[in-house]
């Protein structure tokens, strides 16, 4: 099942597995502002009109570093963009404490249906039962 790659920058990756009803993101690295990742919202709304409602979501921030506080509300805006489109469970994968603080705190305000893991394998898992 090949993923179909809805884009991919410096910052992250957006694909899907149609087969699947999956969407993955892998976040990379430090986002400095919104304006370095100009078609992160816009790359979502494409991503969640491939795939139906209950669709879920596996995101690598494994790679993440903590991001200012000013990139909160696009990340808000991302998780209503996914919440509008009817997905169903998240995966998270972490390895940092802060960062999985940070997403934490987010997903809480947003109600965002997500759960924590260390490892994609046992992320994919959870998300295929």
């Amino acid at each position: 099942m090949p993923l179909v790659k809805i884009n991919e920058t410096k910052q992250y990756s957006i694909s899907i597995l149609p087969e699947k009803n999956r969407a993955y993101l892998k976040i990379i690295g430090f986002w400095r502002n919104p304006e370095a990742v100009p078609d992160y919202l816009k790359d979502w709304t494409k991503a969640t009109s491939l795939l139906t409602k209950g669709f879920t979501l596996l995101t690598d921030a494994s790679e993440m570093k903590t991001h200012p506080q000013e990139l909160r509300k696009l990340h808000e805006q991302a998780q209503a963009i996914l919440l509008k489109a009817g997905v169903s469970k998240v995966a998270e994968v972490l390895k940092d404490d802060v960062a999985e603080m940070q997403l934490d705190a987010v997903a809480k305000t947003t109600q965002f249906p997500k759960k924590n893991f260390r490892s994609s394998e046992d992320a994919e898992r959870w998300l295929d039962n």
